[in-house]
């Protein structure tokens, strides 16, 4: 358990830990640290940019008060605060003031798989392997709160095609917390295996013009080797094909 500055405990850094659902409200301006810290971001932009100009500083929720409350609900204050404050604040090694919340959906296939991508070179994220996913933006706010399943289905059907309304959701919510960032994520049953799943998202990309992803990627273990993952996947991974996993009954096609 980690103890939060606001006193609470948190689950151990990296490890799986069930929620009940969120309660994710959003607050008036940009994030206190875009603020406090904008000549070094727009500075580190500039770089960025220079580096990859196909970056786009559109506006993103970044966070702040990220807790669990006494029933069982992430909570958080969300503020749209441009997108080059995250890639300056995630290079930091203290990552000052503010926290990420980030949903992902994790498609299960009907043979037991995750169905992931890997993104594109052009993308902030180049070479990441990870479940389809995209920060939360001004299209995930409804009457001043953040919709994080209506974010999953949308991500998902923009980078892959896959429709989740076909899928079934297991009751719940999961998170994994690593260095102040926040993943929130559901586990959808898709009713096909991993090659339609696969041929599915290719033929997506015959016709999306974004181009944010480099192509689908199966995932049917927990084997690291030649996978460039980022943090909150490992973690994910363990969780699905644990021996004690809950998912070991539903893999099995339950």
């Amino acid at each position: 358990m980690n103890m939060s500055p606001q006193g609470f405990l948190w689950p151990e850094e990296g490890v799986v830990f069930s929620l009940s659902g969120y309660d994710v409200s959003v607050a008036p301006g940009p994030h206190p640290l875009y603020q406090e810290r904008r000549a070094e971001i727009e500075a580190n932009w500039r770089a960025e940019v220079g580096a990859n100009p196909a970056l786009f500083n559109g506006e993103m929720l970044i966070h702040r008060d990220v807790r669990i409350d006494a029933a069982g609900r992430l909570v958080a204050t969300g503020h749209l605060t441009p997108y080059a404050t995250m890639l300056w604040w995630r290079k930091q090694p203290d990552r000052p003031i503010a926290e990420h919340v980030f949903p992902i959906a994790v498609p299960i296939t009907s043979d037991g798989a995750i169905l992931a991508i890997e993104m594109a070179a052009k993308t902030a994220n180049a070479g990441r392997i990870y479940c389809a996913a995209g920060s939360l933006d001004a299209h995930d706010i409804v009457n001043g709160k953040v919709d994080l399943d209506a974010n999953m289905r949308r991500e998902v059907a923009e980078e892959t095609g896959i429709d989740l309304s076909s899928a079934r959701t297991l009751d719940g919510y999961l998170g994994v917390r690593v260095l102040k960032a926040t993943t929130l994520f559901r586990i959808f049953l898709l009713p096909y295996d991993a090659e339609e799943a696969a041929a599915r998202v290719r033929r997506h990309m015959e016709t999306d013009h974004e181009q944010e992803i480099a192509g689908p990627v199966i995932i049917r273990n927990g084997e690291r080797q030649g996978r460039n993952y980022p943090a909150f996947m490992p973690p994910i991974i363990d969780w699905i094909f644990a021996p004690d996993s809950p998912m070991n009954g539903f893999k099995q096609g339950d």
